[in-house]
């Protein structure tokens, strides 16, 4: 155990291998006198320091000894060996261990996935290659929403939103059912695509035309409605995206009352949600509006952000050209 956690300090994924796969003899070898195990926190740990190094040998190696040593395979685990998977280019293992991972009744994470489409984002080759596969006729072991929501975000991280879009009408025909990760990463790839369009103009003095908000509103709705038909419901992650998409078009007052339908939900907030919203509402002189959003931090879950206050104190003061705090500066949250 102790060259184990050494080979561990040196990064030495070989030698670890090696003790390992000793290990795994000894305990099988029923004649000798000691019980050679590995606990399985020690092994979880391994775990993870095999999927960032993307070894795939040592990750399937650790699934051996779990089930050897009589343990659960645990959600990181799998984890691990999906993203060993994924940074060895090993596409259809990649696709076919998450869902596996399914089968076995673990819901995949938001990271997760997002982490699987960084890996496919990497080479256009990749994600057409994925693509062929999941919608091609040998797809019963690697098609899943989770997978498809993966591929998803993945074109939309390299920018292609046409075919991200494309993945997402042809859950249907696959038989699908889109789920909340579906409906934050399309939240997620609308923000991608309104940047692509516009540019410079979402943050530039001059607003978008009415046509242009009309565009993007237009996108957001068919999400929204989605959500409405399949019955879908709402996270902070969604929230999120909503929110930085509303602001990115310019529609505050749209993003406060969506941020205040959360609080209803009794969602609890992003932090980063709060900040994102009160500070673009301040740098367009919505002080107001960013007023009545720092005062819902608390009630969103956040608490209280003095750091943000005095954040829209300041914009104010530069904003009336004064010196110290303004009478209308925020003075606590209620």
């Amino acid at each position: 155990m102790i060259l184990t956690i050494v080979c561990l300090h040196l990064l030495d994924l070989d030698a670890t291998t090696e003790i390992l796969s000793s290990i795994q003899q000894l305990h099988h070898y029923e004649d000798h006198p000691y019980d050679y195990s590995v606990d399985c926190g020690t092994l979880e740990m391994i775990s993870i320091l095999s999927a960032k190094r993307g070894s795939v040998e040592l990750s399937l190696l650790i699934i051996e000894l779990a089930e050897s040593f009589g343990y659960n395979i645990s959600e990181s685990m799998f984890e691990d060996v999906i993203l060993s998977f994924a940074a060895s280019r090993q596409v259809p293992q990649c696709l076919g261990a998450l869902v596996d991972m399914e089968r076995n009744g673990f819901i995949p994470s938001r990271e997760l996935l997002r982490n699987v489409a960084k890996k496919l984002s990497y080479d256009d080759k990749r994600l057409r290659y994925t693509q062929h596969i999941l919608t091609g006729n040998d797809n019963e072991n690697i098609l899943s929403t989770a997978t498809m929501n993966s591929l998803m975000l993945g074109y939309g991280m390299k920018k292609n939103i046409q075919s991200a879009f494309d993945v997402f009408q042809s859950f249907e025909e696959l038989g699908l059912k889109p789920d909340s990760n579906t409906v934050t990463f399309l939240m997620e790839i609308l923000y991608f695509s309104t940047k692509q369009r516009f540019g410079r103009r979402l943050y530039a003095e001059e607003s978008l035309t009415p046509e242009d908000v009309n565009a993007v509103t237009g996108e957001i709705d068919i999400v929204l409605s989605t959500m409405k038909e399949e019955e879908i419901e709402t996270t902070r992650h969604f929230y999120h995206e909503y929110v930085r998409l509303l602001c990115a078009i310019g529609l505050f007052e749209d993003a406060k009352l969506a941020a205040e339908e959360a609080v209803s939900k009794n969602i609890n907030l992003q932090v980063g949600t709060i900040f994102l919203l009160a500070v673009q509402c301040a740098h367009k002189g919505n002080f107001e509006t960013a007023k009545d959003v720092v005062r819902l931090s608390v009630a969103a879950g956040c608490g209280k952000q003095p750091t943000l206050i005095r954040r829209i104190n300041n914009l104010q003061n530069q904003a009336l050209g004064v010196w110290g705090r303004p009478k209308e500066a925020i003075d606590e949250q209620s």
